[in-house]
């Protein structure tokens, strides 16, 4: 199993920062700082749990490595729709905050989650030239 890519771990490590920073320029409010955790959360959640599956199917046999890969795919999608739902409805949040937010990070680890893919199967090509 491959480690975590580098570009997580500088998310992990430069969004506190940057909130801090962006809270102290902006002012925002605590509805708005609550929104940004929560959308930021969910889509770290999101890509952790698809490179969790790419590596657990990326050995396997073509049948099993697209089951994980699409039947994961699918369930994440209903998941991140029912956690956007579930956030919008009940939580109290700045909601135009959450959703602006939200697709923004989705776009960017999306790219990361694309970039670590690319750079597995290439790794993997090299070691087995079949």
């Amino acid at each position: 199993m491959r480690k975590i890519p580098k570009l997580f771990i500088w998310f992990w490590i430069l969004f506190p920062g940057f909130i801090f920073l962006y809270r102290l320029i902006f002012n925002i409010d605590d509805l708005t700082l609550l929104s940004f955790i929560y959308a930021y959360l969910y889509n770290l959640l999101n890509s952790f749990s698809s490179i969790l599956l790419f590596n657990l199917g990326i050995e396997k046999d073509n049948k099993t490595f697209f089951l994980l890969i699409l039947g994961g795919m699918s369930l994440r999608l209903l998941l991140m729709l029912a956690a956007i739902i579930i956030t919008i409805k009940f939580l109290f949040i700045n909601r135009e905050a959450f959703i602006l937010v939200f697709f923004i990070f989705y776009f960017l680890l999306l790219f990361v989650e694309i970039l670590y893919f690319h750079k597995s199967i290439k790794d993997r090509l090299n070691r087995n030239p079949d």
